[in-house]
């Protein structure tokens, strides 16, 4: 994997704005060793649900993983623990059996396996594992949908008793698609994304998307009226514009998700997030029961475009300001961005250019001199 050499020295203000989002971002996903952790207990359930005893071998089932994790936008979760969620599809007669028959199979299923026994627990559309270590994994069961066809799915729910539309493998491939940059338009096919990407080799949009999700945990004190991932992650990926500076794509993002909702108002309506890859399901469907939270998150985001606008066009504490947005982690950034920057200077490799910024030692700059104050005289 391709690793980006973090900057020691000070750029321009977007430049510098870009880097600091880049570096929050690093410390925002899931560490290597739990991203690890998180596929290898993938792994063991896969093996488990398509064994030969498996009560769903004979349907063919297609395992895939769905959510921030296909996506390349984890986060680290500001109080609890972290999720890993995939789909069990099965090429199945779901118009001869009642329609939560496949969920509470798969419940039964993996509440019969002695290591999974007590983990197991029956959620409105998934089976959730919960491990002892701050980590859960959610199941969703699921069949074709032969009538339309493609990689659409149909998935149980409890509260409606219903069979409902979803297709979260155009999904991911929508967004993969709404991610590329201008620049890596022309570049897509030159190889593979990796299992997880750093946040220097991830494009402005799912940097954009960790940022809104981190802003969401922070400005919703009240769980139920925070706006859930899709939401977030779609209205994202449907307002970004090929931009390769991310506070450029944020900047782009919030705009048009408040220009939307603007629209929405003149007309007395919510807005409306379909799956552009299954337009039958709206991710917004939930803010009809709530309409509280619908409200919450109008205001919510109106207030950060605000806010955002404000840091970019300057004349506040960015650094304040960041932290008050997107919390501990950008003090964690300032940190090792002071540290790197005083290694340099002791090593004589900062210079200064004519216009007074500080960069790396070059053909022509002048040289910073090593910092030799040991105290009071």
């Amino acid at each position: 994997m391709a690793t980006m050499e973090k900057a020691v020295w000070l750029q321009d203000g977007k430049g510098e704005l870009d880097g600091l989002l880049m570096e929050i971002c690093e410390e925002l996903q899931l560490s290597r060793a739990r991203y690890d952790l998180a596929a290898q207990r993938y792994g063991s359930v896969n093996e488990l649900l398509e064994h030969p005893r498996s009560p769903f071998h004979s349907f063919r089932p297609r395992i895939y993983p769905q959510g921030s994790m296909a996506l390349g936008t984890t986060n680290k979760p500001v109080d609890g623990p972290h999720d890993l969620d995939f789909v069990l599809q099965l090429d199945a007669p779901y118009w001869h059996w009642k329609p939560l028959a496949l969920l509470l199979a798969l419940y039964e299923y993996l509440k019969s396996n002695e290591k999974y026994r007590e983990m197991t627990t029956l959620k409105n559309r998934v089976v959730r594992l919960t491990y002892a270590d701050d980590f859960y994994m959610d199941i969703l069961p699921a069949y074709t949908d032969v009538i339309s066809g493609g990689t659409c799915i149909l998935v149980p729910d409890r509260e409606l008793v219903a069979l409902c539309h979803s297709n979260p493998e155009g999904y991911i491939d929508w967004f993969r698609s709404r991610a590329l940059s201008v620049r890596r338009l022309l570049m897509e096919k030159a190889k593979p994304v990796p299992p997880q990407q750093e946040a220097a080799e991830k494009e402005p949009l799912q940097r954009g998307v960790q940022l809104l999700k981190r802003w969401r945990d922070l400005a919703f004190e009240r769980e139920e009226l925070a706006p859930i991932s899709v939401v977030l992650t779609t209205l994202a990926g449907m307002h970004y514009r090929g931009e390769e500076s991310s506070s450029e794509a944020l900047s782009t993002i919030l705009a048009g998700i408040v220009s939307t909702i603007d629209s929405a108002d003149l007309n007395g309506q919510r807005i409306e997030v379909r799956n552009p890859s299954n337009l039958l399901e709206d991710f917004g469907e939930r803010w009809d029961a709530k309409p509280a939270a619908y409200i919450a998150f109008k205001q919510g985001i109106r207030k950060l475009q605000k806010d955002w606008s404000a840091i970019v066009i300057g004349g506040r504490d960015t650094n304040k300001e960041l932290e008050r947005l997107f919390g501990e982690y950008v003090r964690k950034v300032l940190v090792k961005r002071a540290q790197r920057l005083q290694e340099a200077r002791k090593a004589g490799q900062l210079a200064v250019t004519s216009a007074g910024m500080i960069t790396g030692l070059g053909s022509g700059l002048t040289r910073i001199p090593q910092n030799t104050f040991h105290g009071d005289d």
